[in-house]
């Protein structure tokens, strides 16, 4: 079609720019074949670089639309920590100068089409499946601004909830024992249609008794219904902090090929010569998640070629089959619309480093879409 064709078809101009430049292959989205648009659909996935996992029988990611086979997901990326309930704009509130006044707030539905715009960005570089990492309870309008987002992206959008660290629990729950806040999870999670649990935090230097229990409870919602979990390790390099978590989540019986333990991308190398916390956590069988990579944190200033030298330290210890990637992406002024990459910053910025040190499109490939994919995927239990 050509640019012509598509404007007598009643597509804008930028429209038919957006569809004549997809097709030419740009973006990341070339990496991963030909299948690689959010809603590519198929049991078994064709063309370049397909995927060879299997997914059990009646296993199914769960998203804020629908119920989805693992195999619709498609071939391109998912990253399974980022922030779409946050309060986006363009331009950011933050005056440009001193005395300069902030500019007006946007509106619910601006900040909604601002969003869309971004996610369709994210699918044209190669993004296929984002979820939504919950701090505390959504509002109505949150969890409906994640179904206008998901039905007008064609982006994949699990929800992601549990409550964070102990200071930000509601006093709702304070005084609720484990089986009553299992019970409280459950609800919430079949009335918010959560896709995974997470994230599920623990404080520094050390763990509040508030949390041991939350873990414990989110741990017997993750036996009863197979919702996938992920963790909030702290932010301050805290290997100890990372395996108190693991020991707690596998003494509960959660299965480890649906437990990813967070912000490992964290921990500084003079705390964990060798990042040998990263090692026994995919050795004990659950992901590992670098999900701090693609932009400054402005919690973690560990540059980006040392979180390289992480990744290249696990692939090296032979668990590319434990590896997740995310951003945690949480900064208006690094959207796209500003100054930044926006949503798939890890496939703009991240990834070609991994590229450039020799990590192969195939190992690539692995990390960003099946092994995601594996951790999303179950079967739903009963609860």
């Amino acid at each position: 079609m050509s640019g012509r064709d598509a404007t007598a078809a009643g597509m804008s101009r930028r429209e038919a720019v957006r569809l004549l430049g997809a097709g030419t292959g740009f973006g990341l989205a070339a990496l991963w074949g030909s299948d690689a648009s959010p809603r590519a659909a198929g049991r078994q996935a064709t063309g370049q670089g397909a995927s060879s996992v299997v997914f059990p029988d009646g296993a199914i990611v769960r998203t804020v639309l629908a119920d989805v086979d693992p195999v619709e997901i498609g071939s391109g990326a998912t990253l399974f920590h980022e922030h779409l309930s946050f309060d986006y704009a363009s331009p950011p509130a933050e005056p440009r100068r001193p005395g300069t006044p902030a500019p007006p707030a946007p509106t619910n539905e601006e900040m909604v089409d601002l969003l869309v715009e971004e996610l369709r960005m994210a699918a044209f570089d190669g993004v296929s499946c984002i979820v939504d990492s919950s701090i505390g309870p959504r509002t109505a309008q949150q969890l409906a601004n994640l179904t206008a987002m998901a039905t007008r992206s064609g982006i994949h959008i699990v929800v992601g909830g549990s409550y964070f660290l102990q200071p930000r629990y509601p006093e709702a729950i304070a005084g609720l024992d484990e089986d009553m806040l299992a019970a409280h999870l459950i609800e919430q999670a079949a009335r918010e249609r959560w896709g995974a649990l997470g994230e599920v935090g623990s404080s520094f230097p050390a763990m509040h008794d508030d949390e041991r229990r939350m873990i414990r409870a989110v741990s017997q919602v993750h036996r009863r219904t197979g919702l996938p979990i992920f963790t909030h390790v702290p932010h301050e390099s805290c290997p100890s902090c990372a395996i108190e978590q693991i020991d707690l989540y596998e003494s509960a019986g959660v299965d480890m090929a649906h437990l990813c333990i967070g912000h490992l991308s964290t921990i500084q190398q003079s705390d964990d010569p060798g990042w040998e916390t990263h090692k026994e956590i995919a050795g004990r069988g659950a992901f590992i998640g670098f999900d701090t990579v693609g932009h400054r944190m402005s919690a973690s200033f560990i540059p980006e070629r040392e979180k390289v030298d992480m990744v290249l330290n696990a692939l090296e210890a032979g668990y590319e089959d434990h590896i997740l990637l995310s951003s945690d992406f949480a900064n208006t002024a690094q959207i796209k619309a500003n100054w930044g990459n926006g949503f798939s910053t890890v496939l703009v910025q991240f990834v070609p480093k991994l590229r450039y040190y020799g990590v192969p499109d195939e190992t690539i490939r692995k990390i960003l879409v099946d092994n995601p994919r594996r951790w999303l995927a179950h079967v739903p239990g009963a609860a």
